[in-house]
């Protein structure tokens, strides 16, 4: 029979509890998804040594690790190599989960009447930029300077611009809002929502002054991928841990058996989770991660426990 982990020492090492610990179970994780800018990511294309060798060890150990991101796959491609992730991934914010060898396994799109709709909010406005994703290609609602942090943090620049849904040449699996004020976050999250479409905010330590306002269709979101992922593999709910940091990442920790909050993450991100890590600046991927392979190994010495 499952048990509950007891609160307080034996909690594992180098974490602290959050929010939700009293409803956590203590289970090893066989999927684990993790989130990339703030959490593995933040000024440089790699993650630190100490994350690579725990995000390698976990792999060696059995587990499948894959990241869940609002990134498109060409944009992590690299960082999956470093690692030797096999996924499966979560990427475009949910609206796709793809395989280690980059095959589709899920996706949702928009229609072409939510692009327009959403292409009409960045005409004529200052205060926000549109762009529309597909696959692995994207397109921006006009050329805008202070895009250019944005493209350096992807490593990837867009194919052109975007008037209308046909411009972009394939069908949109995400649209995403940079918004240079609150106001202008709030307004796209509000017309967005009216649409029947989903949104998740986030943010970059490398774009200061920018939230990321994640559009995908209303079914899905990190949550909905991570599931999507568990299913694929045939992987209980229970057994999938989730590590992340930001308002985007809060649907995937209601979806996994261990969430991790990162230590630097916004109260609400904590409260949502079972487990807190160091910050990022003090590798607190690294010891969730390393904590994540001593629950496989408890299991591993007690077989039977679930």
């Amino acid at each position: 029979m499952p048990h509950r982990h007891p609160v307080g020492p034996d909690l594992p090492g180098g974490l602290r509890p959050g929010g939700r610990i009293a409803s956590w179970e203590g289970r090893a994780p066989d999927l684990v998804a993790v989130d990339v800018d703030g959490t593995l990511l933040a000024a440089t294309s790699e993650p630190s040594p100490r994350v690579l060798t725990a995000l390698r060890a976990l792999v060696a150990d059995g587990a499948a690790v894959g990241v869940a991101t609002g990134r498109m796959p060409a944009a992590v491609a690299p960082l999956l190599a470093a690692a030797g992730l096999p996924g499966p991934h979560v990427v475009h914010n949910g609206a796709a989960v793809v395989a280690g060898d980059g095959a589709v396994l899920r996706s949702w799109t928009l229609t072409d009447a939510q692009v327009a709709a959403l292409l009409d909010l960045g005409r004529g406005r200052d205060d926000l930029l549109v762009e529309v994703y597909a696959a692995d290609a994207y397109r921006v609602g006009r050329r805008d300077p202070r895009s250019a942090q944005h493209t350096a943090l992807l490593g990837v620049g867009p194919t052109g611009t975007i008037d209308v849904p046909g411009d972009l040449g394939a069908p949109a699996v995400k649209a995403v809002v940079l918004a240079f004020t609150p106001a202008a976050e709030a307004d796209a999250v509000t017309r967005a929502t009216a649409l029947g479409l989903a949104t998740g905010a986030a943010s970059a330590p490398t774009v200061p002054g920018v939230r990321f306002v994640n559009v995908t269709h209303g079914d899905t979101d990190k949550g909905a991928g991570v599931s999507a992922a568990a299913t694929a593999l045939g992987v209980v709910p229970g057994a999938v841990a989730v590590l992340g940091d930001e308002t985007n990442d809060l649907p995937a920790l209601a979806a996994a058996g261990t969430a991790i909050a990162m230590g630097d993450a916004a109260p609400d991100v904590v409260a949502a989770a079972h487990l807190v890590a160091p910050t990022f600046a003090d590798d607190g991927a690294a010891v969730a991660l390393d904590a994540l392979r001593g629950l496989r190994a408890a299991a591993q010495a007690e077989p039977g426990t679930w």
